[in-house]
């Protein structure tokens, strides 16, 4: 699957600033309460932000890393909006009947559309020194994977990053292995941004630091799928999604002594959800999110990444 240009969707200006060594932005999922992410993103995009040298995203967190780098303000808040809202893309009632309750596949036929391209033109020239990775996981064994999008795979890395498993029932192919959802495996990939040598890293939130007892994204997907009596396979499924969540949480708050980690979170709970959110909330996440991003600007972490 090949992301076309589309010149309408083009910025003025694609170079943006320089990466800085050893920074890295690690941003986590969550579905449509990503649109919290964006709001953060699109106040720096409006205020030419973007020092990271690493990039990582999972899910939710990948789309939204990949409007960042392709330098297109507002994209993220509508495809959100707009597409992950739609009739089309999400019926729980499907799996019922043998077909994908989240259908990606209209979803990212959507996305080579000209109103949803990616400008390809800003993302060749951000990638110019910067590395760009989306977490997906080996649905054989539950692995963790690190794709890197090209021109030519974007779409389709960025399919296997978000494929929620049992939702979207087929996985995604890429290299003669299938891959689900990064959130199984790696939902907050902080680990592999230090071991890929960031010494600096500012991590997106979508959770709450109260609620890191807890993810929603495990415990939603498990009151979908034990309807359709899945339990055993979906419970190995949240095991290992949880292990892996204490374990980001816990390098957050206990960083090696040389490592800097700063988290960007939202103060409370998110009025949006997994999906299914009203307009309202998530625009009203949104904007917490881009005051949150300016607040970021203002203070003094920001001078950490200058």
């Amino acid at each position: 699957m090949t992301v076309q240009t589309n010149t309408s969707n083009h910025v003025s200006n694609c170079s943006g600033t320089p990466a800085i060594p050893e920074t890295a932005l690690v941003v986590e999922g969550g579905g449509q309460r990503g649109i919290f992410t964006a709001g953060i993103l699109d106040s720096w995009l409006d205020n030419n932000f973007n020092p990271f040298a690493l990039l990582i995203g999972t899910s939710a967190g990948a789309q939204n890393l990949s409007a960042y780098i392709t330098q297109q303000s507002g994209y993220a808040k509508k495809s959100i909006m707009e597409l992950s809202n739609h009739p089309a893309f999400f019926n729980i009632k499907h799996s019922l009947i043998g077909r994908n309750a989240v259908d990606l596949d209209w979803y990212f036929q959507k996305a080579c559309e000209p109103a949803y391209q990616l400008n390809m033109h800003c993302a060749q020239t951000q990638l110019q020194g910067r590395q760009l990775l989306f977490s997906a996981t080996n649905i054989e064994d539950l692995s963790p994977a690190f794709l890197e999008p090209t021109l030519d795979n974007w779409l389709t890395t960025l399919k296997a990053s978000s494929a929620l498993p049992y939702l979207y029932k087929k996985g995604v192919e890429i290299n003669n292995q299938q891959y689900v959802d990064g959130g199984v495996a790696v939902p907050i990939p902080i680990q592999e941004a230090y071991q890929r040598g960031a010494k600096k890293i500012l991590v997106l939130r979508t959770v709450a630091t109260q609620e890191n007892i807890r993810t929603p994204w495990a415990h939603k997907l498990k009151s979908w799928v034990c309807r359709s009596n899945r339990c055993p396979k979906m419970l190995n499924i949240i095991t290992g999604h949880e292990n892996a969540y204490h374990q980001a949480i816990e390098f957050i708050d206990r960083p090696p002594e040389d490592a800097q980690v700063i988290e960007i979170a939202p103060p409370a709970k998110l009025s949006s959800q997994l999906i299914g959110s009203d307009a309202k909330a998530l625009n009203d996440d949104y904007e917490m999110g881009y005051e949150m991003g300016l607040q970021f600007l203002a203070s003094e972490y920001a001078a950490l990444f200058k």
